[in-house]
């Protein structure tokens, strides 16, 4: 594996290289993510007694606590994951801007999770129930929508075949 893949923007990656670079991404952000969550008690593994997010305040700490979180995990594997996203776009001679696009709902929705916008509490048999609020529901869903065109672009759509703008083809094309 050539960490360059994660440094930079400039040349190109195929898809294989994505991958691999996309699942390193994955498995570093969980093992951050836990080990921060429990640092700052925002892990359901930390001890958190799931009855308690029923109470409003309660529920608004863990959400806020877990933004925080997220934050942390999100400015830590940006760079990299824009280098991986920006070197398969360039494969594909694909405008670079799109990376950008393709995070933003991610960064919006963790901001509003720090303003607490994302959570609220809904009425269920007369017991106070956490639950999504409607702007966490549309920025999950243009999450999944962007996501789902960054899926096939980054990871399912072959990149140019020769040399590009970019460099020469990864896989040594024509």
């Amino acid at each position: 594996m050539d960490m360059s893949m994660f440094t930079g923007f400039e040349g190109r990656i195929n898809r294989a290289k994505w991958w691999l670079g996309t699942v390193i991404l994955i498995v570093v952000y969980f093992i951050l993510s836990l080990i921060l969550g429990s640092i700052f008690g925002a892990s359901m593994l930390a001890g958190l007694d799931p009855a308690s997010l029923t109470s409003p305040d309660v529920l608004a700490s863990w959400a806020r606590k877990l933004a925080i979180v997220q934050l942390i995990c999100f400015v830590i594997i940006v760079y990299p994951a824009l280098a991986l996203a920006i070197k398969r776009l360039n494969d594909r001679d694909r405008p670079s801007y799109f990376a950008y696009i393709f995070f933003l709902p991610s960064a919006l929705s963790i901001l509003a999770g720090l303003a607490g916008l994302t959570m609220t509490t809904a009425d269920v048999g007369g017991v106070q129930m956490p639950t999504q609020s409607s702007l966490g529901w549309i920025l999950g869903l243009l999450s999944l929508a962007i996501g789902i065109w960054a899926l096939i672009e980054l990871g399912i759509l072959k990149g140019t075949t020769g040399p590009n703008q970019h460099g020469p083809d990864p896989l040594g094309g024509a």
